[in-house]
């Protein structure tokens, strides 16, 4: 049954707390989280320190957290334990962990290094401390655990143990030089001298857990864990009555932090709670408007009076004095802020969501407004509303729709009139209130959507269309009509328009223009080009302060260029509405929209420039392995990568410092402002170099010199080096003149050979002129004969032919006349004289021998190709080459003209020769 009800108890004390922070949201002062993906390291940070360089320390688990506002630096114990507490106390940074304190220091590479005091303890003292608390007094530092104080002397080097018996003490808190300990159901205990003293006073919270206590208004705010707060001043302890703590019986509380008069109460359940000196709740900052962890271990208040969170998962900075405030609302309820108004006791905020009115911590949405609201504008006793489904007039919290022209972007007064001109998706939209109902007409010149519309001084309408340009027009006197006086679209970039006031300004790229209406003409503004880059867009707020965003920050300066405020942390500008109006002024307040809420800030009371530490260098390392940062150094040439870390020390400021960095020697002109602080340079030249850099959120015109250094010549350039190049050098140039000199003897040995060796070309080219024109005569000689022979072959064979015709008619006579009969004695001389006439062997052997010598192996020839050839044929084939007729070779071969044109037709088939082919020409290619 115990067990039962303390289950209802713990059940019902979660109600309650989950009804208090499920409560609406407030405006605050701005806060940052830094989560385990920021700082590399785990979920739990127990405390928190910092240096008066500036630099924060955490004890995160097994780490000790380094964080200069730049980047973050883990460091371990060297028996890897988990650090508890940290506190830097006279310079110094110690650290308290599971039977270990000491302290650490910095080595020459600016690392930091432990050094343990508790090494000459003997561990039975220690019966399983943690040091949780580390506080300075006098010559003394304490370092405490819940069961004893180690009392370490920094002069003597001593330590002395401190048990706390019986009493089970919580934390020791130094005050007013009085050391106080708080206990768990034992009241309060104060320090003097080597023992402990209960107060008389403190008895009535001895069933309580004393957590924490602080100095206050000249006495003591004490916190119980789960009893409230007590107050106790000129002897009188009483219960401190602070708003909502009556709602919340099971809030359990565990620190206080005084800042001027806010009394700021961690809780390990929801987070922090800001009270003012009237116990007034002011606000609230839990896991419901945007803090890491509702757990708060430890409250720590920095150089610039920001106030530090130790949570249970992460850390948390709140900006407490820097007139920053936020507006979150992590539900996704309200939407990204496009618009706000002020309505008195209430906000009337335009969403992409529709429109909310915040009254105090009270966020209601205002019926039938869902939708993309773009714009809300005040107009007497009621706000018009310009809404992506038209345009509502918003009065007693109705919504009324007065036009169903969309999207309205702005609603301006024509000053000097009761008309308004609205731009819009589909142009500009004239509004005019008659009896109490608004009229509305729109202007036919334009029919393309306007984002923004200005007047100048000659009451001008300027008109600024999305992606058309920017053009000015003249209203005519019935406000009916618009003249286009100047386009100003003309070139590849288009023109975006602001105005301070009625002085109109036209920007494109990193340019901006002035328009001079005496002259009527855009003037080139240098100076406020100057003051305002970098920039992508810029919106004029009233007639004194600007907007001006980058890819990386939003600022807000003044005409004169003074930089305001400077939003260029990575987690505001990111949720900063980028591609539209993104703030307003209402009274003294500067209103910024965020995708989740929105900043208010108070512009006059900001500096123009934070307070900055000093810059300096935190890391150097060359080829990946640190080196020390109070000498310079001589880097080789073959490897000299060199990589530099630097820091302002500024963790406390509002916006991250914005660097420009030069290497002397190497770089030509500063580089593009930058939150980068580390670069790496690689082969780099021989040479002497300078590091330097600027910080830019504090006098532009400073610089420092952060490290020197030089880049060695290679050692192909060293004074032994070039010795080697001199012999080397005059061993080639006598080599040069040696090869020179025999290159000349043999060059003269060259041309001699060559002129003899053209003598005898030109004797062997007279000889072989001469034998070449003997050889023509010879061959001319040859041809003449070779003619001759033919000639004398032809008149032979023509010689024979008449010779066997003669014989043919001497037979034809003989065969007519009676001689055979009569004498037949002559008759047979005369036919064998004839017979031996005709066709003799010797007149074809001297045929054949003289037909050889014309035409060599003619007939050796003819019979490889054609085998079957007869000796006959042979002889036809002879008669042909020798260009006989038919007629003419009848009577050598001794037959009929017709037998031997059958002859030639044999040949013919015996050659394969078609018919188109001539049998003379045939033989002539035989050879």
């Amino acid at each position: 049954m115990d067990i039962v009800k303390e289950m209802r108890v713990v059940l019902t004390g979660l109600l309650l707390i989950a009804c208090f922070t499920l409560q609406g949201q407030e405006i605050a002062p701005y806060f940052t989280n830094y989560l385990k993906t920021d700082y590399k390291g785990e979920n739990s940070n127990w405390d928190i320190t910092q240096h008066p360089d500036g630099t924060i320390y955490v004890a995160n688990n097994k780490n000790l957290l380094a964080f200069n506002g730049d980047f973050w630096t883990k460091y371990m114990l060297p028996s890897k334990g988990i650090f508890r507490s940290v506190s830097v106390i006279n310079d110094t940074l110690y650290s308290g962990s599971y039977h270990e304190f000491g302290y650490w220091i910095k080595n020459a590479n600016n690392e930091l290094v432990y050094k343990s005091i508790s090494d000459s303890l003997n561990s039975k003292f220690f019966n399983n401390d943690e040091i949780w608390k580390i506080i300075p007094f006098g010559d003394e530092i304490l370092f405490q655990s819940f069961n004893k104080i180690y009392r370490y002397n920094t002069k003597t080097k001593s330590i002395k143990v401190l048990p706390f018996g019986n009493i089970s003490a919580v934390y020791t808190f130094l005050i007013q030089e009085n050391l106080y300990v708080g206990t768990k159901y034992n009241g309060i205990y104060k320090i003097e001298k080597d023992s402990l003293k209960q107060l008389e006073w403190s008895k009535p919270l001895e069933d309580f857990t004393v957590q924490s206590i602080v100095d206050y208004n000249g006495g003591l705010l004490i916190a119980t864990q789960i009893n409230g707060l007590y107050y106790y001043k000129n002897a009188e302890l009483n219960k401190w009555s602070f708003s909502s703590f009556d709602e919340m019986k099971y809030l359990e509380i565990n620190n206080l932090k005084v800042v001027n008069d806010l009394v700021c109460v961690g809780t390990i359940n929801n987070g922090l709670m800001v009270y003012n000196s009237k116990g007034l709740l002011k606000h609230v900052y839990n896991k419901k408007n945007g803090l890491a962890n509702n757990t708060v271990l430890r409250q720590y208040l920095d150089d610039q009076n920001n106030l530090w969170l130790a949570l249970d998962n992460g850390l948390s900075k709140i900006f407490l004095t820097k007139e920053v405030y936020a507006y979150n609302d992590k539900s996704g309820l309200l939407g990204t802020v496009y618009s706000i108004v002020d309505q008195g006791e209430e906000l009337l905020i335009g969403s992409n969501h529709g429109v909310f009115s915040l009254k105090g911590t009270q966020l209601e949405f205002l019926k039938s407004s869902n939708g993309q609201v773009w714009n809300l504008t005040k107009v007497g006793d009621e706000v018009i509303c310009g809404h992506n489904n038209g345009t509502y007039s918003i009065k007693n919290d109705q919504f009324k729709l007065i036009s169903s022209t969309n999207g309205g972007m702005d609603f301006v007064n024509i000053s000097g009139t009761e008309y308004y001109l609205q731009p819009n998706y589909s142009g500009v939209t004239r509004y005019h209130k008659i009896n109490g109902v608004w009229e509305s007409f729109r202007f036919k010149e334009l029919d393309f959507p306007v984002q923004g519309i200005y007047f100048d001084d000659n009451q001008n309408l300027w008109v600024d269309a999305a992606h058309k340009g920017v053009f000015k027009y003249k209203i005519s006197n019935d406000f009916n009509e618009l003249k286009l006086l100047k386009s100003y679209n003309k070139s590849d970039v288009l023109y975006e328009m602001f105005a301070i006031g009625s002085q109109v300004f036209l920007t494109k790229k990193d340019e901006i223009y002035r328009y001079d209406a005496i002259h009527a003409s855009l003037a080139r503004d240098s100076v406020l080009e100057k003051r305002l880059r970098p920039f992508t867009s810029i919106a004029g707020i009233d007639k004194e302060l600007l907007v001006v965003k980058n890819v990386n920050s939003l600022r807000i300066t003044s005409k004169a260029g003074d930089n305001l405020y400077n939003f260029n942390e990575e987690l505001i500008n990111s949720r900063i509405v980028k591609n539209s109006p993104s703030s307003t002024k209402i009274d003294n307040s500067l209103f910024l929209f965020l995708d989740d809420g929105f900043l208010k800030i108070n512009p006059s009371a900001a500096q123009t420039k934070e307070d900055l530490p000093n810059l300096s260098l935190e890391m150097v390392k060359v080829n990946g392995v640190a080196h020390a940062l109070n000498n310079s150094i001589n880097i080789p040439f073959k490897k000299n990568t060199i990589s530099f870390k630097f820091s302002s020390h500024s963790p406390g400021t509002l916006s991250l410092p914005l660097y420009s960095l030069k290497l002397e020697g190497y770089d030509k002109k500063w580089s593009t402002p930058s939150i980068n602080s580390q670069v790496v340079y690689q082969n780099l030249q021989p040479g002497d170099y300078e590091f330097k850099v600027r910080n830019l959120s504090g006098d532009e015109n400073t610089e420092k010199t952060l490290f020197v250094f030089s880049v060695l010549q290679p050692w192909y350039f060293n004074v032994w080096a070039w010795i080697s190049y001199l012999i080397l050098l005059i061993l080639v140039l006598f080599l040069v003149h040696y090869y020179n000199k025999s290159k000349f003897k043999r060059k003269k040995k060259l041309l001699e050979r060559e002129l003899d060796y053209k003598q005898k070309l030109s004797f062997q080219k007279q000889n072989f002129e001469n034998n070449n024109k003997i050889t023509q005569l010879e061959q001319e000689k040859l041809k003449t004969q070779l003619k001759s022979k033919s000639k004398e072959l032809a008149s032979y064979a023509a010689l024979m032919a008449k010779k066997e015709d003669m014989l043919n008619e001497i037979e034809r006579e003989i065969l007519k006349s009676n001689i055979k009969k009569e004498n037949k004695k002559l008759y047979s001389t005369l036919m064998n004289i004839k017979e031996q006439q005709s066709n003799s062997q010797n007149d074809w052997a001297l045929f054949d021998r003289n037909f050889n010598e014309l035409h060599v192996d003619f007939f050796k020839i003819l019979q490889q190709k054609f085998p079957d050839l007869t000796p006959k044929d042979l002889k036809m084939c002879a008669y042909l080459v020798m260009n006989l007729s038919s007629k003419e070779i009848a009577p050598l071969v001794g037959i009929t003209y017709r037998s031997v044109e059958l002859h030639r037709y044999r040949l013919r088939k015996k050659f394969n020769l078609p018919k188109n082919k001539n049998l003379v020409k045939f033989l002539h290619n035989v050879d």
